[in-house]
């Protein structure tokens, strides 16, 4: 049995890779999807000791973590608990980072905070996610702010529950350069902020977009990985190991 985290692209593209292989998994989301794989689906969050113990009574013999890039608890949580099987991570593509006076990156949601106070800026288009808005409440609650966010009801719950204005929530997902030059334009904010969510994210669609429309964009760098992780990104060395 592999235990695969996912809820993302990659997650799926792992998801085939072991179908592909007559392989059993089970697939696992913080949140509920609309699963299509052919293995066995759970949802939840996931502690160590939950790690720990759905191993040993499931007898995973191998850990894929395949979610998203900025999941930083679920990250640890998967090298903190206590087995003696590989952990294997299944990353997604970047691209070199871009060099532009426009593009600054930073190291976390702190470092951002002072970069939006250090310019004084006033509004702000957020693309990070609607888990960021806590991150981000110094600065809307004083500024005009928007955040893009999924059109679904558990990401409507979080924004409202932190107390963020429903009217400046804007639905969708990220998409092409012209798109999101559309809605750049539309809202037209000071800044944009972005996490560097890969080439799936659509990262650089995102920095096109603000160069082309000349706006500043603040880019949250990936956390670091435990190198306890073995790290693949093929299906290839995926096979290798398992």
């Amino acid at each position: 049995m592999i235990l695969v985290f996912g809820g993302t692209t990659e997650g799926k593209k792992v998801a085939k890779i072991l179908e592909g292989q007559n392989l059993a998994y089970t697939y696992t989301t913080k949140t509920k999807i609309n699963f299509e794989g052919k293995g066995n689906y759970i949802h939840g969050t996931m502690e160590s000791r939950d790690i720990e113990s759905f191993c040993e009574q499931n007898k995973v013999t191998y850990i894929v973590n395949a979610a998203h890039p900025f999941a930083e608890n679920l990250h640890a949580n998967i090298i903190e608990a206590n087995i003696s099987i590989p952990k294997i991570r299944f990353e997604r593509s970047f691209l070199e980072r871009t060099k532009d006076p426009l593009v600054t990156y930073v190291d976390n949601f702190k470092e951002a905070n002072l970069k939006l106070g250090e310019n004084n800026y006033k509004s702000l288009l957020a693309l990070s996610g609607v888990q960021t808005i806590e991150k981000l409440q110094l600065f809307w609650q004083k500024n005009t702010t928007w955040f893009r966010i999924l059109d679904r009801d558990e990401s409507r719950l979080v924004a409202l529950k932190a107390n963020f204005p429903e009217e400046n929530l804007v639905y969708g997902f990220p998409q092409e350069v012209a798109e999101e030059i559309k809605l750049f334009k539309k809202y037209n904010p000071d800044v944009i902020l972005t996490k560097e969510s890969g080439i799936n994210g659509k990262l650089q669609q995102k920095i096109e977009a603000a160069l082309a429309t000349k706006k500043p964009i603040i880019v949250i760098r990936k956390p670091l990985l435990s190198k306890s992780y073995i790290c693949v990104n093929t299906e290839t060395e995926l096979l290798k190991i398992i």
